[in-house]
């Protein structure tokens, strides 16, 4: 499915661009490097719960895993090509635009969710991933 990317961000200090790394004092992430940001949010998802179940026109969106486990649900709303992952902290994910999704917490998970568009409330479309 071309409409989302799945990474794992690099665990080392040594490359340009996102990252992450542990050191004495704690975890640093870079979560994004070089990115347009006009939307910016943190949100938790408590185990058996979910977040999302639509779809955008126009905003794109990127979400980084702080902490926690998540079955995520994408579909693509233009080939209706559905495709099931269970995400870990230090994945980001960039969703395009007209692709369903749904995070339910695999456990308690915290996650950042950022783009390069504004949050518009008219650019919201529920769908139907069945669950």
């Amino acid at each position: 499915m071309d409409k989302v990317y799945i990474e794992k961000l690099p665990y080392t200090k040594e490359v340009e661009g996102a990252k992450r790394w542990d050191e004495e004092k704690g975890e640093f992430v870079q979560v994004s490097y070089k990115q347009e940001i006009w939307h910016l949010a943190y949100f938790e998802l408590k185990k058996g719960f979910f977040r999302g179940n639509h779809y955008h026109e126009k905003k794109e969106e990127f979400f980084y895993i702080i902490e926690g486990r998540i079955k995520a649900v994408f579909l693509d709303m233009d080939t209706h090509e559905r495709k099931e992952h269970v995400l870990e902290k230090g994945e980001r994910i960039h969703v395009k635009t007209r692709c369903g999704h749904i995070f339910i917490g695999v456990e308690d998970s915290r996650v950042i969710e950022y783009s390069p568009q504004v949050y518009d409330k008219e650019d919201n479309f529920k769908v139907d991933l069945g669950v």
